[in-house]
């Protein structure tokens, strides 16, 4: 019994190894500490993101931090030939 499940545990062990996708340690290595910190550091440079602040100014709240947002993505899209629709959501929901 107990080689029984040795072997199937092996079995599904080197099953499971091999769905290994290259793409993803690309991805993994192609993170970066620093520009984490950057990200962080803008978003906090906002002052707020509270859901009820300002919405109109250009340097403060959630309006200046969801445009900023906005941009990154679309510049990331741009490298990318376009991989990402970016765009607010226009249509507000109202609650049920």
């Amino acid at each position: 019994m107990n080689k029984l499940l040795v072997l199937v545990l092996v079995t599904f062990t080197t099953f499971a190894n091999g769905q290994n996708n290259p793409n993803i340690y690309k991805i993994i290595d192609s993170v970066s500490a620093e520009r984490i910190e950057v990200d962080v550091s803008k978003l906090v440079s906002f002052g707020t993101r509270h859901t009820l602040s300002d919405t109109v100014s250009q340097k403060r709240g959630i309006g200046a931090a969801r445009r900023w947002i906005k941009s990154e993505f679309e510049t990331i899209s741009k490298d990318c030939n376009g991989c990402l629709e970016v765009s607010f959501q226009k249509n507000l929901i109202r609650k049920g």
